[in-house]
């Protein structure tokens, strides 16, 4: 196990090589009792047991589950033998065929180590039986760190972390003076206010029969019953079935560790603070992973059966349940077929008729309308702030005076523009019909609408009978499948994405992810890997 020469120790190097060695003796190690590894540990007051044979000051033995006796308290490593180690006094580490740098005795750990300075790339041990600052010094620091005259290691970059200190500190403040000062504003715009309240309140799920226009209770069950759709209740209850899946595994694993043994929750991942603690754990480690290795198997041919078992029945209990809730149900996406491949067409244009006839030529069935999707991405703020104007014409209107500029006015615009909530900007005069008129007459047409038959029976024979034919529009070629939604479940906005478009902006938005995967890994992570392997994790050698 020895990983030094010429009493430098270098921590990287040593910490790989011990871990190698310790992995290859493993399989001439046998002999020891299952179950008693507890003993090894220390507790943070003892770290065992300290017997009083003193017989055992002139052996080398394997890694004891006791400490070593008082009349020589510390635990030599030993050069030549695989996981052995000698008791010795405090002048005799580094001696008696023991390892020849680790000639420190630590007296809390009970064991003679090698040379550890904080932040110390490569330490020199003193010789045995040395004493004061000749114990140990530090000839080459870690990247970060600069070497003082005491050979120790000094952080160099202690004023960028209180400059970042301080530049956050600042920026709290300011953000905290905008705050107060959004808080402390008089309230301008009340029919405002009303009106995102009024808002809201439509906008909440409310129930329907003799309690209606009242919120659901808290005690509803969102597994059963249908407040909001299909997809609520399918929701819901796959989060259910990832909760029973979970808790499943769990308790079969327990359920384990209870009635076979409870080693099951130590195995892997107890500490060894020590080398002779190191051998132990491995030691104990292997020969009751193999004995429990049954367990395992068990466990995760169980889980294997479970999750694939469970997830084929959940999802066949799902697709019943919107195939019943469809039967009990008579919602407008009965009467519905959606067209997708509509040319563009101006808003000049009676597209809606036009529509309207071709599927009737084609399929011979009754239309009773037509919903087109416009692409108005461009002008959607005017769209919404007209059709409120005559959905809600009686409301009054908000007060779009600018108001006055301060300093934290920019920051609130920023905001609010990150919204797409306009109060002052542009909208401070009231748009003539005429000019409405010219904006919907400019509008094209998505690539997509919504044609609504006069019975569910149609519907599925206009379907049926255009499938794999469509139906030519323009210079075009639609096709025509059933609907599955509603008009309230539909983002009226978004339709005009075309397929192209999505395709860029999922490739857009994949670019981004693995652009920011990437720098948290150059600019955190990397850093953070370098110095943590910096330290051997030996003796009490830790970041």
């Amino acid at each position: 196990l020895a990983s030094c020469e010429d009493g430098v120790c270098n921590n990287v190097q040593g910490l790989f090589q011990r871990q190698a060695m310790v992995e290859v003796g493993l399989n001439s190690i046998t002999g020891i009792r299952a179950g008693n590894v507890g003993k090894w540990f220390f507790d943070g007051e003892s770290l065992g047991h300290v017997p009083v044979n003193d017989t055992v000051c002139e052996k080398d033995l394997f890694a004891r589950s006791e400490l070593c006796p008082a009349h020589c308290p510390f635990a030599a490593e030993m050069s030549n033998r695989f996981c052995h180690f000698r008791c010795v006094k405090d002048f005799e580490c580094g001696l008696l065929g023991t390892i020849s740098n680790a000639t420190i005795p630590d007296e809390k750990l009970h064991l003679c180590r090698h040379c550890s300075v904080e932040a110390c790339l490569t330490c020199v041990a003193g010789k045995p039986g040395q004493k004061g600052q000749d114990l140990e010094r530090c000839v080459r620091c870690m990247p970060g760190y600069s070497l003082t005259e005491q050979a120790e290691c000094r952080m160099n970059v202690l004023g960028v972390f209180v400059a970042v200190s301080v530049m956050i500190a600042i920026t709290s403040v300011i953000l905290i003076a905008w705050y107060l000062r959004i808080l402390a504003r008089p309230c301008i715009n009340q029919e405002g206010v009303d009106e995102g309240i009024a808002g809201r309140s439509r906008a909440m799920i409310l129930q329907e029969g003799n309690t209606a226009h009242s919120p659901y209770p808290l005690r509803t069950n969102l597994l059963s019953t249908n407040v909001a759709g299909l997809g609520t209740i399918c929701f819901f209850r796959f989060q259910f079935a990832i909760l029973v899946w979970a808790i499943t595994l769990l308790a079969v694993w327990v359920g384990l560790t209870i009635f076979v043994s409870s080693d099951l929750f130590i195995l892997g991942n107890r500490l060894a603070t020590t080398p002779q603690m190191l051998c132990a754990i491995i030691r104990w480690g292997h020969v009751r992973q193999r004995e429990l290795l049954w367990t395992k198997v068990a466990w995760l041919g169980f889980a294997y059966i479970f999750s694939f078992g469970g997830a084929i029945f959940h999802a066949m209990h799902q697709t019943w349940l919107a195939s019943t809730l469809d039967d009990e149900n008579t919602t407008i996406s009965d009467f519905a077929a959606v067209l997708r491949g509509l040319p563009q067409i101006k808003g000049t244009e009676q597209v809606e008729m036009l529509i309207k006839d071709k599927v009737e030529q084609a399929t011979g069935e009754r239309v009773v309308g037509v919903s087109v999707a416009w692409n108005y991405d461009s002008c959607a703020d005017v769209v919404w702030q007209e059709l409120d104007k005559e959905l809600f014409p009686d409301q009054p209107r908000a007060d779009t005076t600018p108001p006055p500029t301060s300093f934290d006015a920019p920051i609130t615009d920023r905001i609010l523009q990150a919204w797409h909530v306009h109060l002052h900007n542009g909208h401070q005069h009231e748009r003539k019909e005429n000019d409405m008129r010219q904006i919907v007459m400019d509008l094209n047409t998505a690539s997509m609408a919504f044609v609504i038959f006069e019975k569910e029976s149609a519907r599925d024979k206009a379907v049926k009978w255009l499938k794999g034919v469509g139906i030519k529009i323009g210079n075009e070629l639609c096709t025509l499948e059933e609907s599955h939604h509603g008009p309230r479940e539909v983002m009226w906005d978004n339709l005009s994405v075309t397929p192209s478009d999505r395709r860029s902006l999922l490739f857009g938005s994949t670019l981004l992810v693995f652009g920011a995967c990437l720098a948290w890994t150059v600019i955190l992570y990397l850093p953070y890997a370098y110095y943590r392997t910096s330290f051997s994790y030996a003796n009490g050698d830790e970041p």
